[in-house]
């Protein structure tokens, strides 16, 4: 027994030196790693074209951010996000209609409520009543406040006349010099800052939205950054009235994806939808797409119809 065990275990010379030799291999392939790693630490990529360049993004982003401060609310940021959304102008609360109420900001089936509102016997006397409005918030509120015009607040004998309508400052300031709508290239370089290259980029971008519904579209215009903009936007306003909207009932998936806020899948989803459920009744559904967010669908709007 003990001779069978030990011609099993027995190993000739050239087997011996095959197994040292594996062992040795072994040994090296685990002890090099470590050793290499131990003697040559990896250093750290210190290019400086690319620490310039962090610089200067950062400056960048410093001036930016300065030029912005005249126009955003640090103390009100509710406030400053509401003025993207909201166009106010001086309107009665008592005999404003939908319409109107949309184009003041609210979606349409807020517009709807309030009416209902004033069927039932609502009315304003006073503009604190807006207050009672489940869609009128106090920030809402103190925006939309000074444009109220109630009819009973004017008493002919005292001798005071109603005001001139008024726009939101920054839609359509004091000062405008184009209409960015209407206005050709000759048009636009009459206002200061605009040349006539970033005119032809201004009427590129419009043909693709349909149109401006607010100034502030002009940062979207590549090249145009926030500095350029508080140069300009004291000279230029938009007319949401000539914007060329998209009838989202008939509208195909060219159509709709041509439009610069909308992609393949948005696209793809108002289509689906329409197919799913029929015609759309209002603009106001497409909130009910997940893809479609609140924010978006503000920008959206005034380019949709559903006639």
């Amino acid at each position: 027994m003990n001779n069978r065990l030990k011609e099993y275990f027995h190993f000739g010379k050239s087997e011996r030196n095959a197994i040292l030799i594996v062992i040795l291999l072994v040994v090296f392939l685990v002890l090099v790693p470590r050793i290499y790693s131990k003697y040559h630490a990896p250093q750290p990529y210190g290019d400086g074209s690319f620490a310039a360049e962090i610089d200067a993004f950062l400056k960048q982003e410093a001036s930016v951010a300065q030029a912005d401060q005249h126009s955003f609310d640090f103390t009100r940021p509710d406030r400053s996000a509401l003025q993207e959304r909201f166009h106010p102008f001086d309107f009665d609360p008592n005999t404003l209609d939908q319409a109107g109420w949309v184009r003041l900001g609210f979606t349409e089936k807020q517009a709807g409520s309030i009416l209902k509102f004033r069927e039932k016997g609502g009315k304003f006397f006073k503009k604190e009543d807006l207050r009672k409005l489940f869609a009128v918030n106090d920030e809402i509120y103190a925006l939309l406040e000074p444009f109220v015009r109630i009819e009973s607040d004017y008493n002919p004998a005292s001798g005071r006349e109603k005001q001139p309508e008024r726009s939101f400052p920054l839609s359509r300031a004091a000062d405008e010099h184009a209409e960015l709508n209407s206005s050709d290239s000759a048009g636009l370089v009459k206002v200061r800052g605009i040349g006539p290259a970033f005119a032809r980029r201004i009427i590129r971008y419009r043909e693709k939205l349909g149109g401006f519904s607010d100034a502030r579209q002009l940062l979207e215009v590549y090249g145009m950054d926030s500095i350029k903009f508080s140069q300009i936007s004291k000279g230029v306003f938009a007319d949401a009235s000539l914007i060329r909207k998209i009838n989202i009932n008939a509208a195909t998936m060219d159509e709709l994806r041509a439009h610069p806020y909308i992609d393949y899948y948005i696209a793809k989803a108002i289509i689906d939808k329409r197919i799913r459920k029929g015609s759309y009744a209002s603009p106001d559904e497409l909130l009910e797409i997940p893809l479609i967010y609140e924010d978006l669908y503000f920008k959206l709007r005034p380019y949709l119809t559903v006639n």
